[in-house]
């Protein structure tokens, strides 16, 4: 009877101990400069982005992203940090496109980003405890297509005449002339 309380105790007490640990310490990676140009983005320039659609792409080269001519941005892209971004000319991104520019995010000329796409420039190194922001680039080459749903992974790099199918999800680099399709995404014939 005693080396089972003796044991239970025990227990307790690494418990214990293992509660009283404090959890690992997580930095923010951002500036105080960037944190309030995101404040701005996210407040003031989101509404000019609604009220002024004729000047997306002003807006976007105020926040520090390279816009060529030609671009249109439907109302509901959201793009975190402007910056971040460089977009050639004659490009068209679509309702409802999130391009989670963590990282830099960077299209070619002529590319076509279609409705509800997910180009996501960031992640967090998930062998380090304390979860460390890692921000890899993404690249879409001239005259690419990227389709409804579809979802480009960080570090993916797509060569030009790429066609992304819908719903399809690219997780490693292509060099162009193809079309890729499924999940993960594959080069079709």
């Amino acid at each position: 009877m005693e080396s089972t309380e003796n044991k239970q105790n025990a227990v307790a007490g690494a418990q214990t101990s293992a509660m009283e640990k404090a959890p690992p310490e997580r930095r923010t990676v951002w500036t105080p400069k960037q944190k309030l140009v995101r404040l701005i983005w996210g407040t003031l320039g989101k509404a000019i982005w609604i009220c002024l659609p004729c000047a997306r792409s002003v807006v976007l080269r105020l926040f520090g992203a390279k816009i060529g001519r030609g671009c249109t941005f439907s109302r509901s892209v959201e793009i975190i940090i402007p910056w971040n971004l460089t977009v050639g000319n004659n490009c068209h991104v679509s309702e409802r496109v999130i391009l989670y520019t963590l990282g830099t995010i960077t299209l070619g000329d002529n590319v076509r980003i279609d409705t509800k796409a997910h180009l996501c420039a960031g992640s967090h190194d998930m062998r380090d405890t304390t979860f460390p922001l890692t921000r890899p680039p993404i690249t879409i080459g001239n005259d690419s297509f990227v389709g409804i749903d579809a979802y480009i992974a960080p570090n993916v790099s797509l060569g030009p005449n790429t066609i992304v199918h819908p719903r399809a999800s690219v997780y490693r680099n292509v060099n162009g002339n193809c079309e890729l399709q499924g999940n993960p995404a594959r080069v079709i014939e």
